[in-house]
């Protein structure tokens, strides 16, 4: 009796997720986070046209279908923030997690149950694209006063080497 009880269950569970598969907020988070490189999956959404992905969808695919999709959310998120529709909805735990991948932190908050070791790995996670770099690529702004002999030469360099003055300063140091 307890046997078909239990397969009574898991077929119910099975038809449960089938439908749930078939919902648009699941259809395009899956769509996006393949495309964009995060995640990778056996469904195609290579005609999928993406836009910005809304972060209540998200979180709603990823606790009723997708666990992976809230691993990679906050590094999505810190990766590619305006490609996201934000609202005050949000959980504190989300914006905790951005804060502390934005910062490069040692340690950080759980996240909906998954440990800052586990979503802190996916912000240097090379993309398809190819335009956004890894946060450990990312270059950073820095202005210097040089004065105008050191103009001269970065100058006179820059033409024989046919490299850019922030590419010799960084062959310098």
């Amino acid at each position: 009796m307890e046997k078909k009880n239990i397969i009574k269950e898991i077929k119910k569970a099975a038809e449960n997720d089938k439908k749930k598969r078939k919902d648009i907020r699941y259809l395009r988070a899956m769509a996006w986070f393949v495309k964009k490189g995060f995640l990778k999956t056996n469904q195609d959404f290579t005609k999928w046209n993406l836009g910005k992905l809304c972060v209540q969808d998200a979180i709603w695919a990823g606790k009723h279908l997708e666990p992976r999709i809230l691993e990679v959310l906050p590094a999505a998120m810190v990766r590619l923030p305006k490609e996201f529709v934000r609202n005050q909805k949000e959980p504190k735990a989300l914006n905790e997690a951005i804060q502390a991948l934005a910062t490069n932190q040692k340690e950080g908050p759980l996240f909906m149950g998954i440990d800052y070791d586990k979503y802190k790995v996916w912000v240097d996670l090379k993309l398809n694209d190819g335009r956004t770099k890894p946060m450990f690529e990312q270059k950073q702004m820095r202005s210097f006063r040089l004065s105008p002999t050191a103009i001269r030469k970065l100058n006179q360099l820059r033409k024989e080497s046919g490299l850019s003055g922030s590419e010799i300063i960084e062959l310098l140091l």
